[in-house]
């Protein structure tokens, strides 16, 4: 592959190319005449029931441990446990991501997106159409040498990331707080050095990512299955109106 940068811009890159959807966000609202101020404060909810804010925490660990069983037991991988990563450093990775490695980008894509296109079209529809742009957005990552995308199966990656969207869709309009979006996105982006199999080196294998695809894709399924394609939550979809106007609705 050529590389079009030096390995020691990647970094940069990616934290600078991060905060991207959040700036576009802004300019939109600011474009529109739109409270920036009401906007924010709509998505910052703090205070919310812990299940959000748990499975936010444990979906990541329980996606990788579940996808190396799935490798282990479809593709005939070994359990290499030696392979990852200190347990200590995710907490700190999770943090980190959070805001300034992936977790920032949900305040454009969920906190602004996701919302807008609520207004016409049902909760699949948007998630998948944030999905297409978050993924298109990712591709330079694939030119950039060392960033956690160079490795990857492309077309897998690109399904990985449509089924996540879902995921992070559901987590956004249940809890109406773009925080747990963002807290996902700060276990999703690290857990990968934790694959039972082997870390990032199997992982970023074909068996080894496809097997990570299969469990998103059943998690998708589950998710359809029990709160449907319309709303992805067991209340109203998220719409960006109802982010703008005062709303002193409590989540239940």
């Amino acid at each position: 592959m050529l590389n079009l940068v030096p390995s020691s811009a990647t970094g940069a890159l990616v934290r600078i190319g991060g905060f991207g959807p959040f700036v576009g966000a802004l300019i939109a609202l600011l474009v529109s005449g739109c409270s920036i101020h009401e906007w924010l404060r709509s998505n910052l909810r703090v205070r919310l029931p812990a299940r959000w804010y748990a499975y936010a925490l444990v979906l990541p660990p329980l996606f990788i441990m579940v996808a190396g069983l799935v490798h282990a037991t479809l593709f005939g991988a070994s359990i290499d446990l030696g392979a990852l990563n200190p347990l200590w450093f995710y907490p700190i990775a999770v943090v980190v991501v959070f805001f300034v490695g992936g977790g920032q980008e949900e305040l454009g894509w969920r906190a602004f997106a996701l919302p807008a296109l609520q207004e016409r079209f049902s909760a699949l529809i948007a998630s998948l159409t944030v999905g297409v742009v978050w993924a298109v957005w990712h591709l330079p990552l694939f030119l950039l040498p060392g960033s956690g995308q160079s490795d990857l199966p492309l077309g897998l990656y690109a399904v990985a990331v449509l089924a996540i969207s879902i995921v992070l869709a559901w987590l956004y309009n249940a809890s109406k707080s773009v925080l747990v979006p963002m807290l996902f996105h700060g276990g999703i982006n690290p857990i990968a050095a934790y694959f039972p199999t082997g870390g990032v080196d199997a992982v970023g294998t074909l068996t080894g990512y496809g097997s990570y695809v299969l469990v998103l894709l059943g998690a998708v399924v589950v998710l359809l299955r029990v709160y449907g394609s319309r709303r992805l939550a067991g209340r109203p979809r998220v719409t960006l109106a109802d982010l703008l106007k005062t709303n002193s609705e409590t989540v239940r």
